[in-house]
């Protein structure tokens, strides 16, 4: 019997290796030793339980030279810090699932929030 966390692992693990080298989910689900009817039957159950993601930001591409950005409103310049590689994030689900990726630049975290996308 294979539990939630087993089943969203799986998942998870599709979205992002199987999915992008263009394995089928009922090929991935064998190569894992789940039977694709039993997370077909999970993944029914529990799709409606995914929340949205919205990332808020402003792209590396559109921040000026120097990290200087004006301030349009009060007219003061302010600094920011958009290194690459400074952003860490961390999905804790209820049923015990943790996804951790840290070093992420802006395309970095825009690519992950993709692969989640594509678990709604």
């Amino acid at each position: 019997m294979f539990s939630e966390k087993d089943f969203e692992r799986l998942w998870f693990l599709y979205k992002t290796e199987g999915e992008p080298k263009g394995v089928s989910i009922n090929s991935f689900c064998i190569s894992n030793n789940i039977p694709y009817t039993a997370f077909y039957d999970w993944f029914k159950k529990t799709q409606k339980k995914v929340v949205p993601v919205e990332v808020e930001g402003i792209p590396e591409e559109l921040i000026q030279a120097g990290n200087e950005e004006q301030d349009v409103t009060k007219g003061k310049s302010k600094r920011t810090s958009p290194h690459k590689g400074s952003i860490m994030v961390t999905i804790r689900t209820r049923e015990g699932l943790c996804i951790q990726k840290k070093g992420l630049d802006y395309q970095g975290l825009k690519t992950l929030v993709e692969k989640l996308e594509g678990l709604c």
